[in-house]
């Protein structure tokens, strides 16, 4: 697991949820621009973060279709290979103060059924993030540590182009671009482009905008003992 870069945390997040409000559209665009706020985002710098180093296979507001067939959102959707986890990030006053019978019925009952659809459902009190986050994280490593190593096999597939890329980028002066990585390298420069994006949700390299598109990325040397 990697360590803990908060400026990596921030450019990471930052280029994870505009990959996945680029990917949606109506309701379930605005339903991440509302619901990924405060507590989510305090649970990703806190916990996930400092445990993992990268927002890979993690689903901000995941849309499901409930036992009703209607449709409802999780916080997050870890799906590492075939695994499936269920994470909420639940404060007093929202799901026990300012509920009622029916809500909170409804709300028992969806986690019995993402069960039946194969989800470990995770709560996470938000008094807890708060106070003392570090043993939600000491938690949360023993609980999901075994399914990183189950899903290791995988990543260990992009490793090795991973390894030359950063090579790359410690040799290189200043900042690249998917294109002249592409060149140097002899990827194709979709190929390029993806690894990049892939070491940025990692923090390993910091995306740099032109106005408002990612055209080059920089690495971030501070880090490259995660490698």
């Amino acid at each position: 697991m990697n360590r803990f870069n908060l400026e990596g945390f921030e450019q990471a997040h930052e280029l994870w949820l505009n990959e996945h409000l680029l990917a949606r559209k109506g309701e379930r665009k605005d339903r991440l621009k509302r619901g990924h706020a405060h507590g989510e985002i305090l649970f990703l710098k806190e916990i996930w973060w400092p445990l993992f180093g990268s927002f890979e296979d993690l689903h901000p507001e995941y849309e499901i279709l409930d036992w009703r067939g209607a449709p409802c959102y999780l916080d997050f959707a870890w799906l590492p290979g075939t695994h499936r986890f269920n994470i909420d990030v639940k404060g007093y006053g929202p799901h026990v103060q300012q509920t009622d019978r029916t809500r909170y019925n409804r709300e028992l009952l969806r986690e019995i059924y993402l069960q039946t659809l194969g989800y470990r459902n995770i709560s996470i009190p938000y008094d807890s993030l708060q106070k003392d986050p570090a043993l939600i994280r000491q938690m949360l490593k023993g609980l999901l540590g075994p399914y990183t190593m189950r899903n290791k096999h995988e990543n260990d597939k992009r490793s090795f182009n991973e390894t030359i890329i950063i090579h790359y980028l410690k040799s290189s002066s200043g900042r690249v671009s998917p294109t002249m990585m592409a060149r140097d390298l002899g990827f194709n420069k979709k190929t390029a482009a993806k690894y990049l994006r892939l070491l940025a949700e990692k923090g390993i390299v910091r995306p740099i905008k032109n106005n408002v598109r990612v055209t080059r990325y920089e690495y971030i040397r501070d880090i490259n003992e995660a490698f």
